[in-house]
């Protein structure tokens, strides 16, 4: 019946065109849509003149009006079939569904058939910006439809936007699919993309088959994308993309979902064959993967977490269009596999581990397999008890240019890096003492590492960490504003075990670790524990009113005495008593201030400052900032000292423009330019954004002398791929097209990004 009929027609329009937040003041129904029919089980008939006929039939003219259950038809004349309960020989008909209406000029339909036949027409839908037209469409009791030279746009005027034609549209309602022949997308009245036949799935129900194609223009030149949906399972489906980059070379994407009790799991691949903007020396096919699995089975559970690309800068130059992508500026990617499960009351877990690092100059893996870990804690009243027991054993291929050079007072490149198996422990006990005045917490740990090295070295230890701390609340409330103060004051002492000789297996300092206050620890990783003796002293603030709220924290750390490992890594000036200083304030119109600097008391000078000023409102957003972190020689770290500048702002008519750059102050260099231009109407979205990026070749403080010929070559080769100006033009035809993650994604986010 036609309401089931134009319902499959909603669906095509659904299928071939992805929806959108259309504004009401944009659709362009032209006066079509007139008040929903309200259900009804009766059907009522109206006319200017009606004529009994032979076989319970009225003729009717002058202008009818019949109301069905939930759909109304009028037009200038009619005949209509009460047995049959079929209206014929329909002219200049209208019809008015619960979603939809549609005019045309001939028509008939036949209810008890599931038969229709309508002429010359066009369908609008009420929560969508499209209209369909068509010159004639037929539906067969066989659950088949056809529609013979129809088209669908969103705008008013297609000589000023764009339409979709086709000479036939075939769908079946019982198989869900369709097919699509001879399809044409017109932009300004002019043909850009035409395909002989296009299959598609014609329902809303989880069903294989072609989904909407993808076409975009940027420096890469054209990007065409094809995506194929398979239903592989209730739980699971699978979309391979092929993919043609123009300046790039041809290529896949791939995803795998699937289920596992609450769990999402994902596959994604993409893969360029021959990349045309790499050196022929390379001449080497691109691919990334990730996969991002996890399994609840009972008590047992599995996480597998797995990423690899061909070369560090694969997701730098090619996007995806996959949500659940690799994250194109991450530092290394994971290969890891963990699985846990309960164990005398703790958690035991045994992990295969290892990192690709994304570097072009440092292009090694570190592993940490295999590695076991059991922890557990325990509470009696007001003290807690904690047990962790870990046992690693770390590999790695090869090191071209010494990370931790300072740590193991080795410079330049090694041959051979020291690998083997730490074992560590750590017992810990914590007691909370609680009172209406004041909270007391006391923290004793004993600490013991095993080192057996692949060198022969061993080495094992004992540390003895205590900590000691005093916070003191105080609280006002009232209907207007809440103000919450807490002052914190104490005392932290770890033993000396000399540590020069060890190995650096997974740890990181912690540079410019301002956050690194009220604690006793400067590294990631359990490889480097610090001898410490110092007194602190702090408050943290919150003020929240109406309008606005401010938090304010402030601390000031003294060393009672040097630390010894400290001084071994990189000089006896690193020893410093710091203060550092954090303060926010945020109203609710958006606008922002934050400020923050940690000072070295003993040099005198500012280690961190930043500065921050914001505003946003419903068009414009706005962001100043200045950032400051000084280096250290010894570890290869040069000052950091920029400012940067977001601006964007929706204008009159749709139009919108983001602008910024981040400036290097120190080498006095622009580091990232940008300027966009947006234009966005109900029908069309145009957009232009202009970048340029300049990287800083060489490094005061890199020795270029330690690198051999192919990492020089490979750091020469990172600087003219990221080196260059981008122009990138995109165009989204709305209700046809997806957006484009490129792009899109930066006039979202652009300030945010920054």
């Amino acid at each position: 019946m036609i309401r089931s009929f134009v319902c499959s027609v909603y669906v095509l329009a659904v299928c071939v065109a992805h929806p959108i937040q259309a504004n009401d003041e944009c659709l362009i129904n032209d006066g079509l849509m007139d008040e929903i029919p309200s259900l009804n089980n009766q059907t009522t008939i109206n006319a200017g003149s009606i004529q009994v006929l032979s076989d319970a039939r009225l003729e009717l003219k002058n202008g009818f009006e019949i109301k069905l259950e939930d759909l109304n038809v009028n037009g200038d004349q009619a005949v209509f079939n009460k047995n049959k309960n079929s209206i014929n020989e329909i002219l200049n008909g209208f019809v008015s569904g619960q979603n939809y209406v549609s005019k045309f000029e001939k028509g008939s339909i036949n209810s008890l058939a599931d038969e229709a036949v309508l002429e010359s027409g066009e369908v609008s839908f009420r929560n969508r910006n499209i209209k369909f037209g068509f010159k004639e469409l037929k539906e067969s009791t066989q659950d088949k439809f056809k529609i013979i030279n129809t088209s669908f746009t969103s705008c008013t005027d297609t000589q000023k936007g764009w339409e979709v034609t086709a000479d036939e549209v075939q769908l079946n309602d019982k198989s869900g699919r369709g097919l699509l022949k001879n399809l044409k997308v017109k932009l300004f009245d002019t043909t850009v993309f035409g395909f002989p036949v296009i299959p598609f799935t014609a329902t809303n129900k989880r069903t294989s088959g072609f989904l909407e194609p993808e076409i975009a223009f940027s420096s890469d030149g054209w990007d065409a994308y094809l995506p194929i949906y398979i239903v592989t399972s209730e739980k699971s489906d699978l979309t391979f993309a092929p993919r043609t980059i123009n300046d790039r070379g041809n290529g896949f994407e791939l995803n795998l979902r699937n289920l596992s009790g609450f769990n999402q799991n994902n596959i994604d691949v993409i893969k360029i064959n021959n990349d045309k903007q790499i050196s022929k020396a390379s001449n080497k096919d691109r691919w990334a993967y990730a996969i991002d699995h996890k399994y609840d089975l009972g008590k047992l559970n599995m996480q597998i977490e797995w990423s690899k690309t061909s070369d560090p800068l694969v997701l730098n130059d090619i996007e995806t269009n996959f949500d659940k992508s690799i994250d194109r500026r991450a530092h290394f990617l994971p290969q890891k596999v963990v699985v846990g499960f309960p164990l005398i009351g703790g958690k035991f877990k045994i992990r295969k581990e290892s990192y690709q690092i994304i570097n072009p100059l440092f292009p090694y893996e570190l592993n940490k397999s295999p590695a076991a870990n059991f922890s557990i804690e325990k509470i009696f009243g007001a003290t807690s008890f904690s047990l962790n027991l870990d046992s690693s054993k770390f590999s790695i291929d090869r090191v071209p240019l010494k990370f931790y050079s300072a740590l193991t007072n080795v410079n330049g490149l090694l041959d051979k890096f020291d690998t083997g198996k730490r074992n560590f422990a750590a017992a810990k006990m914590k007691t909370v003492l609680n009172n209406r005045s004041y909270i007391a917490e006391i923290e004793n740990e004993l600490i013991y590492k095993d080192y057996d090295q692949d060198s022969g070295k061993n080495y094992d230890g004992s540390f003895i960490k205590s900590k000691i701390t005093f916070r003191k609340y105080f609280s006002k409330r009232d209907n207007l504003k809440q103000s919450n103060f807490e002052l914190l004051s104490g005392f932290g002492y770890t033993n000396y075990r000399d540590q020069s000789s060890l190995p650096v297996f997974d740890s990181q300092f912690l540079f410019g670790s301002s956050h690194a206050l009220f604690s006793n620890s400067r590294f990631l990783g359990l490889d480097r524990i610090i001898d410490e003796k110092y007194l602190f002293i702090g408050f943290k603030h919150l003020l929240d009113t109406q309008n606005y709220k401010v938090k304010t924290n402030f601390g000031l750390k003294e060393r009672l005495e040097p630390s010894k490992v400290l001084n071994n890594i990189y000089g006896s000036d690193s020893e410093r008593d710091i203060a550092t200083f954090n303060s926010s304030f945020h109203t609710n119109n958006n606008l922002s201030f934050d400020i923050g600097a940690t000072y070295d008391q003993d040099n005198r000078r500012l280690e961190r400052s930043e500065l921050a000023f914001g505003f946003a409102n419903e068009k414009s957003k706005l962001l100043l900032a200045k950032k400051f972190l000084r280096g250290n020689v010894a570890l290869n770290l040069q000052n950091l000292n920029y400012y940067e500048f977001g601006f964007e702002r929706e204008f009159i008519s749709s139009w919108k423009v983001i602008s910024g750059f981040k400036r290097d102050q120190g080498m006095k260099k622009n580091i990232d330019a940008f300027l966009g231009f947006g234009f966005e109407s109900c029908c069309l979205g145009l957009r232009l954004y202009v970048s340029d990026k300049r990287l800083i070749d060489t490094n005061t403080l890199f020795e270029v002398s330690q690198l051999n010929e192919n990492e020089i070559y490979a750091w020469k080769e990172m600087i003219s791929l990221e080196n260059k100006s981008r122009i990138t033009f995109e165009f989204e035809l709305k209700g046809l097209s997806s957006k484009k993650n490129k792009l899109t994604r930066f006039f979202q986010k652009s300030i945010l990004n920054l």
